[in-house]
């Protein structure tokens, strides 16, 4: 297979750009991001600015995403100095989206979205009912939601994304049929639906092992899936991806570059890029970063920690393929970056790629389209995993047509399982 085919420097790109701060840490959160420093705002600012101009690759940009964190909490004017920074390198974008949080927004930073140039927002709401919101360490009130939501209808967007959690402890198949229920009276035109994840250092997670909470069984959790499917479809909601459902022409296309396994820079601390080939990670250290891309001509540089933070910016830490991608790498070459912003780099081979590349568009539930897939990679999938494809069909996870492998509905219910037997399937083709 040629670089070529996988890696076309004339196609278009992704950028995401990573603000850590918050007001507060979520308890299941595990994203790089920690309470507002005030004194390096302006700093992080500049950061960003120079970071962007050192790593624009000069291709054409499909879609901005800018997430943390919560960028909103940001002061007004610093939101919009990375704005029409970020705007001014990348060029005008199709898909322009920032994450918020429904109690960090107001009519004022609502219009400077809109104004420059963002068309897309993304709520984090969780749940409607306050005692869920307690449990995750959420700030906002449940009348939040929707007091958000309409506030930014009011400001001109017609495209408003809700993340809501599932399997919380102590939910019931009503609480989620209620919040998935009030999530589709809103009538956005996008709803993110994720499993609870008990995060490795995550407060919930040290509330689990302190015997204090406890994670709802396995089979509840499988039945609030498919409780979801359900409730979505039939509000006219399309079913494109395990944990995402779009209105009509609405699927996030920041979202499609990732798991299309296409190329994007990321910006910011812990930011993950993949160019060329070549994956990087930004150190998960905001004080480390702006040492380097911005430092203070008055106070000396920050010694940076021989440990980074396991933590990655963007939209990965809730996927399935991001976890089964986090185990030992295969067929790859992964290293330390000298002391700097950049902390990891590793070069994928063509079929650590191909490999990759398969898992992902797994997640879609078009599945994965077996000509493009050929036609990009250099090879079959159908004949490339073989092996793997013959024993999910036997058991039901996965179906194959003519040009498409993609999973079942059970299948989705176990994706880690199948995904993971992807990877493992680079090892033998290596051999040959």
């Amino acid at each position: 297979m040629s670089r070529e085919n996988a890696f076309d420097a004339r196609s278009t790109i992704g950028w995401y750009v990573h603000l850590p701060f918050c007001t507060t840490k979520c308890g299941y959160c595990d994203f790089y991001s920690l309470p507002t420093i005030p004194g390096l705002i302006d700093r992080l600012i500049a950061a960003v600015r120079a970071e962007a101009r050192a790593r624009d690759p000069r291709r054409p940009v499909e879609t901005i995403f800018i997430g943390g964190g919560t960028p909103t909490v940001l002061p007004a004017a610093a939101l919009d100095a990375i704005l029409t920074s970020v705007a001014s390198h990348a060029g005008p974008v199709g898909e322009f989206t920032v994450e918020a949080n429904p109690s960090s927004t107001d009519e004022l930073k609502l219009d400077l979205l809109r104004q420059r140039g963002v068309n897309r927002i993304s709520f984090g709401a969780q749940s409607f009912h306050a005692d869920e919101l307690a449990i995750l360490e959420r700030i906002h009130d449940p009348s939040h939601i929707s007091e958000s939501v309409r506030a930014a209808r009011s400001a001109g967007f017609e495209n408003i994304n809700l993340d809501l959690i599932y399997a919380i402890p102590g939910q019931s198949h009503e609480r989620w049929r209620d919040n998935l229920r009030r999530a589709i009276d809103l009538n956005t035109e996008h709803l993110s639906c994720y499993s609870l994840m008990f995060e490795p250092s995550t407060a919930l997670t040290r509330l689990r092992q302190q015997g204090r909470i406890a994670p709802v069984d396995e089979e509840l959790e499988a039945d609030l899936f498919e409780l979801t499917i359900d409730e979505l479809t039939a509000a006219g909601f399309e079913h494109y991806e395990i944990s995402n459902f779009a209105r009509p022409g609405r699927r996030c296309r920041a979202n499609i570059i990732y798991w299309e396994n296409r190329e994007y820079l990321g910006i910011g601390p812990s930011a993950v890029s993949f160019l060329d080939g070549l994956r990087t990670k930004n150190v998960a250290d905001v004080r480390r970063y702006v040492d380097h891309y911005a430092p203070d001509p008055i106070a000396a540089p920050i010694a940076g920690s021989a440990r980074v933070p396991d933590a990655t910016g963007g939209p990965f830490g809730q996927d399935a393929s991001e976890r089964a991608r986090a185990g030992p790498a295969i067929n790859t070459t992964l290293e330390l970056a000298p002391l700097g912003p950049v902390v990891e780099t590793e070069r994928l081979d063509p079929a650590a790629h191909a490999a990759e590349t398969a898992v992902q568009w797994l997640r879609l539930t078009e599945g994965i389209d077996c000509r493009a897939f050929t036609a990009r990679i250099g090879l079959d999938p159908r004949r490339h995993f073989a092996a793997a494809i013959d024993r999910f069909v036997s058991l039901e996870l996965l179906e194959v047509s003519l040009d498409r492998i993609r999973l079942t509905r059970k299948g989705m219910l176990v994706a880690n399982r199948v995904m993971c037997a992807f990877l493992e399937a680079v090892e033998p083709f290596t051999k040959r």
